[in-house]
């Protein structure tokens, strides 16, 4: 796999005059700026480039910039996020694996692309400078794919975020690794947002992930699925990207409903009959929740919502008044009772709600009805996991800021209390807060392994064996992407009469060239008042500085607009909002690399692609039904040159391929030939 390694300058130097921006915030509209460029991500991306700081130990033609992002304030927590320009047409590798795996082996190969690294330490980053995968999905699904982290390639690994978005606006997240996978201060959901806000404002087309995103020993994509009915990632839009060992949408869909749907009430008999473990698991849940659970996406919404309002390591909580016990209180309980409201008031005001807030911004709020500093203090330090009224306070220390914070939880809200049972109130308190968040995830886990991953013995026989395959086709789904729907057509639609630009909608018709040279259509801007000639040119422009295989394009007429009408102003001869095919050629010498003209096969691969997927195609024909490459791995019969899957082929992961491979139709073939006696 080739690497891009970027040294970069003294990091004094380098802070030295740099703006400062606030990491939740980066790219939300309006802040570095409003990216309303109508030529979409490749002019917004320059926009943003305006805003960054040009890293000065960078040479050649690769560019390199850098924006500092603040975490917190107190103690400072600066994040260094970096956007490094890539030339194609100087790159070992001009094609993208990762277009081809997710189907976009027809997108026409872009000039540059804009590579985006939270790299996991400033300090790390600072010294030994930037090193990222540019070849993206390496062997080209001869390799096995990944299996650790999310979406990661093995130069990646040091990164919290690597996406790369081509020119055109189509792009793909590389790698993400949150607090579990190695980040010291930000969380995968914050990266998330991060990603998500600068697409949305870059007007990224689509984006692309594999998803191999784990909780533990836990596929994220099998457990979300089962309790959400989508990806992890599908909170921030990600859907079923394409099929992979020829599993198609409705197949998932219809696997991931089974699964999701399956009735508790008929899963805990069978499950009792072999293991008294697991009924207890459902059982204590299906208790202490507030509402009927049905069936096993009931049960694991459930548990995933529960952990995130569990403490961490905390047991039983108190009530507020044992406070009053300690030898340090010399206040009398009255007074005590009074500060102990006021905290929680204080809580109780703030926005938006159920927010941790810090130490000193509830006690300035309790200030005001406590004149007493040493009485609220006191409180302040007592007070932790007990119950006061209806509410639980919650305390916990930052880890990052290293500060206390507190937080207000409705104890009917966290865990209601469920009537009957033979348990009193006050007992049911009791047990309700000694789950935590530990104990759930081990809860979690075993139901996990027990009932999807490795079913135990009820699970495999009769209806239930169904489960199996349903999970297997779940787990085999791993391409998502997310469509922005920031197409060209609402660009259009921007200027016309009055305005002094307006927007067209432009594709190319290439007269000679491949007929691979097919663009999609890209947001042309001009004048008001130009010439149908100045919009010939324009597109001529746009299109030959995007695509490598248009960059001797000369643009000779515009189509449905006659020769001699060129003089005349667009507007009256074309409509805003309609779109515009220019017709053209590409120049002689281009045309013969296309065609592999005067180059022997091995050598005219490289300087005749002109799509991402184009030159030494796989003839993809595997029992599972996948006839395109999917990006697995996979392993080519050496008598009819068709590819499989090497899991289709009986090869397990673990194994290498063997040297001489023949898929199972020649080697019956093989087998059915008479005997040949010599």
């Amino acid at each position: 796999m080739a690497k891009m390694v970027i040294s970069l300058g003294s990091s004094r130097r380098r802070k030295r005059g740099e703006m400062l921006f606030r990491f939740e915030a980066f790219c939300q509209p309006g802040y570095p700026a409003n990216f309303a460029g109508a030529g979409g991500f490749r002019d917004n991306v320059r926009t943003l480039l305006g805003f960054a700081h040009l890293e000065a130990g960078v040479h050649g033609e690769t560019k390199c910039w850098s924006f500092q992002l603040e975490l917190h304030r107190h103690p400072p927590t600066i994040v260094r996020l970096f956007v490094v320009e890539e030339e194609v047409a100087a790159s070992p590798h001009r094609q993208c694996h990762l277009c081809r795996h997710i189907g976009w082996g027809g997108h026409l190969i872009c000039s540059k692309r804009y590579h985006f690294v939270l790299p996991r330490r400033e300090s790390a980053a600072e010294a030994d400078g930037l090193c990222f995968a540019i070849n993206h999905g390496g062997g080209g699904g001869s390799e096995k794919a990944s299996s650790k982290g999310t979406t990661t390639t093995a130069s990646s690994r040091g990164h919290l975020l690597h996406g790369v978005v081509h020119l055109n606006g189509h792009g793909h997240l590389v790698a993400l690794h949150g607090l579990e996978g190695g980040s010291d201060f930000v969380s995968g959901h914050q990266i998330m947002d991060l990603w998500d806000r600068i697409c949305s404002a870059l007007h990224v087309r689509t984006v692309s992930l594999v998803d191999t995103a784990r909780k533990g020993h836990m596929e994220l994509r099998l457990l979300h699925g089962v309790a959400y009915g989508e990806t992890w990632f599908g909170r921030w839009g990600y859907r079923y990207g394409r099929p992979s060992y020829g599993v198609a949408l409705a197949s998932y869909r219809q696997s991931l409903h089974a699964l999701s749907s399956m009735p508790l009430c008929v899963l805990v008999p069978h499950l009792s009959c072999f293991s008294q473990e697991l009924p207890m698991v459902v059982t204590k849940y299906q208790a202490i929740s507030g509402h009927k659970l049905l069936s096993l996406g009931d049960l694991l919404r459930f548990m995933l919502e529960l952990r995130t309002r569990l403490p961490a390591t905390s047991v039983t909580a108190m009530d507020y008044r044992g406070i009053m016990s300690e030898a340090s209180c010399r206040w009398s309980a009255k007074r005590v009772d009074m500060a102990a409201r006021a905290v929680v008031d204080a809580l109780r005001r703030a926005e938006p709600a159920a927010r941790w807030v810090t130490r000193q911004e509830v006690r300035d709020a309790a200030r005001a009805y406590i004149g007493d500093t040493g009485l609220l203090d006191f409180v302040l330090k007592s007070l932790g996991n007990h119950i006061v009224g209806n509410y639980v306070v919650r305390r916990t220390m930052n880890p990052v800021t290293k500060v206390l914070e507190y937080c207000l939880e409705d104890v009917s809200s966290v865990l209601p209390a469920v009537a009957g049972g033979g348990v009193t109130t006050q007992g049911k308190m009791r047990v309700r807060f000694q789950l935590t968040r530990a104990q759930l995830m081990r809860d979690l886990v075993h139901l996990y392994r027990h009932v999807l991953k490795d079913p135990s013995q009820a699970l495999t026989a009769g209806a239930f064996g169904a489960i199996q395959v349903a999970v297997r086709m779940v787990l085999d789904i791993k391409h998502f992407v997310k469509d922005y729907h920031e197409g060209l057509a609402a660009a259009s639609t921007n200027g016309g009469f009055g305005h002094p630009h307006i927007n067209l909608c432009c594709t190319l018709l290439v007269s000679n060239g491949s007929p691979e040279l097919a663009p999609p259509y890209e947001t042309v801007t001009l004048p008001a008042h130009a010439k149908v000639g100045e919009l010939k040119w324009e597109a001529q422009r746009v299109f030959s500085e995007m695509y490598l295989g248009l960059r001797s394009f000369t643009a000779d007429s515009v189509v449905g607009v006659g020769a001699d009408q060129e003089g005349l102003p667009v507007l009256g001869l074309v409509d805003v909002g309609s779109a515009v095919v220019v017709q053209g050629s590409v120049g002689e010498q281009q045309q013969q690399g296309q065609n592999g003209e005067g180059h022997e096969r091995e050598e005219e691969v490289a300087p005749a692609a002109v799509c991402e997927g184009s030159g030494g195609e796989r003839v993809v024909d595997c029992a599972c039904g996948a006839e395109d490459d999917d990006g697995e791995r996979m392993a080519c019969c050496d008598i009819c040159e068709a590819w499989q899957h090497t899991r289709c082929a009986g090869i397990a992961d673990t194994e290498d391929a063997p040297h001489v491979f023949l898929c199972s139709r020649c080697d019956n073939d093989v087998v059915s030939f008479p005997s040949l006696n010599c």
